[in-house]
């Protein structure tokens, strides 16, 4: 196949999921994070390697989940690539109070938590279907 393979992450945490934006506008609206994986570079720490990358957080601050498997997205953001979807889970509890007052944007941050309905909304069909 011609198609570029990533590794991405999906980090969650409660009901909620990291959706990653460009600062520098290499590209519009959100999207998973995913990155190439280095050669001989373990698939778990590609994924972990994507969330530093693309919201800036510590390694620390995510955790693998090896006993949930991996999901492929074909094509995500109209872009010729197989992404393989690793799960991760956030080191930090949620914030305190009602999860609605957790649900704003900061278009100024590299990333932001929304719910499965948020993130539907936010994201091309490949993406979604992966969330599925």
């Amino acid at each position: 196949s011609n198609c570029e393979r990533h590794i991405g992450a999906l980090v969650l945490r409660g009901n909620r999921c990291v959706l990653a934006r460009s600062l520098s506008q290499k590209w519009k609206g959100l999207r998973i994070p995913s990155v190439v994986p280095k050669p001989n570079e373990n698939p778990y720490d590609a994924a972990v390697r994507a969330v530093v990358e693309f919201t800036e957080v510590e390694a620390t601050e995510v955790r693998v989940l090896k006993d949930v498997y991996p999901v492929a997205i074909y094509g995500p953001n109209g872009r010729s690539i197989m992404v393989e979807l690793f799960p991760l889970y956030a080191t930090e509890a949620p914030p305190d109070g009602p999860l609605e007052d957790a649900d704003l944007e900061d278009d100024e941050t590299p990333y932001d938590w929304y719910t499965y309905p948020n993130a539907i909304s936010k994201l091309d069909k490949a993406s979604v279907a992966a969330l599925q």
